[in-house]
């Protein structure tokens, strides 16, 4: 089971696409073409302030230390989303969906989903970030089902009825840069930094 690591003191919060597309250089001057993969994924790397020696302190580096050997979820924060979400009770309309294009139902009809906002696909427990990459905003129609241009391409199959998290998207994966712990000086925690990647 995933350690949830808490926004508490966070200086930065960069998310970053890691990716395993490539191009094929064209042979003899011709033109370079694109190779998507279905791996493509994405990395957040953090770091947070200084920390007083308080619970909030200990409560940070408790949960970096259990989630050092096992995995870490983070919620994704966007500061420009819209207030309003379209998909408090979204969920995958159909199963064996594969590429860039996501058939969902349980949206709020007239709610908008905006391009460059962050999601979560709930598959098999594990979460998985996607963007919503349609042209400017979509609205969502009296049925409450779209079909949503995403970024990247899903790295599996969907189950009907999987749960979609447009409110409070988390990142879930592998905690990377803590292995030299946390640093006490003077009743103080110095800053700290780590990443989150997602598996495959």
């Amino acid at each position: 089971m995933p350690v949830e690591i808490p926004h508490l003191r966070i200086k930065s919060f960069a998310l970053r696409p890691r990716l395993f597309s490539g191009e094929q250089e064209g042979a003899l001057g011709g033109p370079d073409l694109p190779i998507p993969r279905p791996g493509d994924r994405f990395a957040v790397d953090v770091v947070t302030t200084q920390f007083r020696n308080d619970a909030e302190g200990r409560m940070m580096t408790a949960a970096l230390f259990q989630a050092s050997n096992s995995s870490a979820i983070m919620r994704i924060v966007q500061p420009n989303r819209a207030r309003r979400s379209a998909g408090f009770t979204a969920v995958v309309d159909g199963g064996d969906q594969g590429g860039m294009t996501l058939s969902l139902r349980g949206l709020q009809p007239g709610g908008a989903l905006t391009r460059g906002n962050f999601f979560s696909i709930v598959h098999n427990g594990r979460r998985y970030v996607h963007m919503i990459a349609c042209a400017g905003q979509m609205i969502v129609p009296a049925d409450g089902r779209v079909a949503l241009p995403i970024w990247p391409m899903l790295r599996f199959l969907t189950v009907d009825g999987e749960p979609v998290e447009f409110v409070a998207p988390m990142i879930e994966g592998k905690l990377l840069g803590f292995d030299k712990g946390a640093s006490f000086v003077r009743a103080k925690t110095e800053p700290l930094s780590f990443s989150i990647q997602e598996r495959a």
